[in-house]
């Protein structure tokens, strides 16, 4: 059998992906025809299922992990420590569809400046089991291993890193559910989760009403309404100093959402970034070498860099 490279199976994946996408697109049309009932919780439930992308390479990753599982009420969740028992612990949390890798250099930096880092794959994602993942489900996974870090020596958390659907859930966990995240830095965070619902309705070419009847069943699976999840009133609550930084050119969350939510929270510095999108905040050497003087409490550089 030929070998196929890593860009080969990224390729037929996405392919895969697609074809699939597109014969549930009109098993759809025709269910919401036949079974409308049955077409709206289908349809919920593919919004509450994050696919399973393919990784990239991650072969100059060095830092060791050491696995743990923290429990919640939704089930277990896959944590990662690094770095030496009694340093400064950060907590990271990675978007919808990535993993607790997608922050592999920023580990290494980090363990290189004597930080112990907490990482997870939140509910649904990596090795962290869930049939269904909406922004309640990723908060509770977020707060549960924020209660492990106190069995691990790790309390209190210093700072708190997040990105996107992590960071909105970030907030959701320290607002709701105990959650100490220390000083903290969101990247990109979407401030209302029918951003990304109403998007997928429209790859799915629903028609209004049909719409509203995905996000009625979407709100009755995850137990709560959308409106209850927008982002700002939560962070009006936050009182440690916070980052939160946008790139201009974001085509997943617009400005006007990184705009909202620095309006709102008065104890964040706001970094407007260009050329960067969404994914690539995360891996940018620039932002790294922000975020770590934002951790280590060097707001001056922070000011001086821009």
């Amino acid at each position: 059998m030929a070998n196929r490279s890593p860009a080969y199976g990224k390729k037929s994946s996405n392919v895969r992906a697609l074809l699939d996408f597109a014969a549930q697109r009109i098993m759809l049309k025709v269910g919401f025809t036949a079974a409308p009932d049955w077409a709206a919780d289908r349809a919920a439930r593919m919004f509450l299922r994050p696919w399973q992308q393919p990784r990239p390479d991650r072969s100059r990753y060095v830092s060791r992990e050491t696995p743990f599982v923290a429990e919640s009420d939704r089930g277990p969740v896959a944590g990662y420590s690094f770095g030496r028992a009694g340093d400064p612990a950060v907590l990271l949390v990675h978007g919808w569809e990535d993993d607790h890798l997608s922050w592999a250099p920023l580990i290494d930096r980090l363990v290189e400046r004597r930080y112990r880092v907490l990482a997870l794959d939140l509910p649904g994602h990596g090795r962290s089991p869930s049939r269904l993942t909406g922004i309640p489900m990723l908060a509770e996974g977020i707060a549960a291993v924020g209660r492990e870090a106190e069995l691990l020596g790790a309390a209190p958390i210093h700072a708190t890193i997040a990105h996107s659907l992590g960071a909105t859930s970030t907030v959701v966990a320290a607002a709701e559910l105990g959650l100490k995240p220390g000083r903290l830095a969101l990247l990109a965070p979407p401030n209302h989760p029918r951003l990304f619902a109403s998007a997928m309705m429209k790859m799915l070419g629903l028609d209004r009403m049909q719409v509203e009847r995905v996000m009625a069943e979407i709100e009755r699976l995850v137990g709560r309404s959308m409106d209850s999840l927008y982002l700002p009133p939560m962070l009006q609550r936050l009182a440690d100093p916070g980052l939160l930084l946008h790139s201009r050119d974001d085509k997943v969350v617009p400005l006007r959402h990184g705009e909202e939510n620095a309006t709102a929270w008065t104890t964040a510095q706001f970094r407007i970034l260009d050329g960067l999108g969404h994914r690539r905040l995360m891996t940018d050497a620039g932002v790294q070498d922000m975020l770590l003087r934002f951790i280590a409490a060097d707001t001056a550089q922070i000011d001086a860099a821009d």
